[in-house]
């Protein structure tokens, strides 16, 4: 059950987000959005309204989801980076949390291992991630499990 909306930069890869991840955004940005860096806000706007909506037991096991660990590429470093990519507030769960209303955390969220993808610096310059591996999802262990 694929919803697709695309607008905006035809050169970014495709992304996918799950609807229990596009629905705790949505009430994440309604009710903080005017506290927030309104550059990261934005940002995040674009991509939900272009990303492939799916059910958590549609989202392929390589996607970058909420609460996922993942290894990337940031920029020209050869050092690959871990973080778990989180919600506002949560930072102080997670050793290595990465918010995603950081331009980084925005940029993850929804590539799949192997993309890559373009985001504003903070010079204001573009620079581009790569995603290397996920190394945890929440969907793909919750199906697991079950």
């Amino acid at each position: 059950m694929l919803h697709r909306e695309l607008i905006g930069d035809d050169n970014q890869p495709e992304i996918t987000i799950t609807k229990a991840n596009l629905g705790r955004l949505d009430v994440m940005l309604a009710s903080h959005a005017p506290i927030r860096s309104w550059r990261a806000v934005e940002h995040l706007l674009q991509e939900l309204k272009r990303a492939a909506v799916v059910t958590d037991d549609e989202t392929p096991a390589d996607v970058v989801t909420m609460h996922s660990r993942v290894e990337f590429f940031d920029g020209d470093s050869p050092m690959a980076r871990v973080a778990t990519l989180v919600y506002p507030g949560e930072s102080a769960i997670y050793e290595d949390a990465l918010s995603v209303v950081t331009p980084v955390g925005v940029a993850l969220l929804g590539l799949s291992a192997g993309q890559s993808m373009s985001y504003p610096g903070p010079d204001g310059r573009s620079r581009k991630i790569r995603v290397a591996r996920i190394l945890y999802q929440p969907e793909a262990t919750k199906r697991i499990r079950a």
